[in-house]
């Protein structure tokens, strides 16, 4: 039960076009504490799932609920668009830490 609520949460995120890192903002939570209830490592407290209900605009039971091969049904292309979204903000977020790193050098070498 917990891997398919667990998944049935990545997949409306994505579906959503939400990032991680905007699940734990919404939650105030980490992003390694979201993704561990995302990926089943941690249970997900009743609390947690009304409040990750409201943030997807879903019910908690639509969370609970396994309707015949639900989990073995999602469209493989919405998990690969999500897996490409999250890609894109993680090469943004490299490519900011790199002008970062390079401003620190450059002011160092003026030292």
């Amino acid at each position: 039960m917990k891997n398919i609520v667990a998944k049935k949460i990545r997949l409306e995120r994505l579906k959503q076009n939400l990032s991680q890192q905007n699940m734990a903002d919404e939650l105030g939570i980490t992003a390694a504490a979201y993704s561990n209830l995302e990926r089943g490592v941690s249970d997900i407290t009743i609390s947690r799932l009304f409040e990750v209900s409201r943030i997807l605009s879903k019910t908690p039971q639509w969370f609970i609920e396994e309707s015949p091969s639900s989990h073995d049904n999602y469209d493989k292309n919405l998990v690969e668009s999500g897996i490409k979204h999250d890609l894109i903000i993680l090469q943004k977020e490299m490519e900011f830490l790199k002008h970062q790193l390079t401003n620190v050098h450059l002011q160092l070498n003026k030292k």
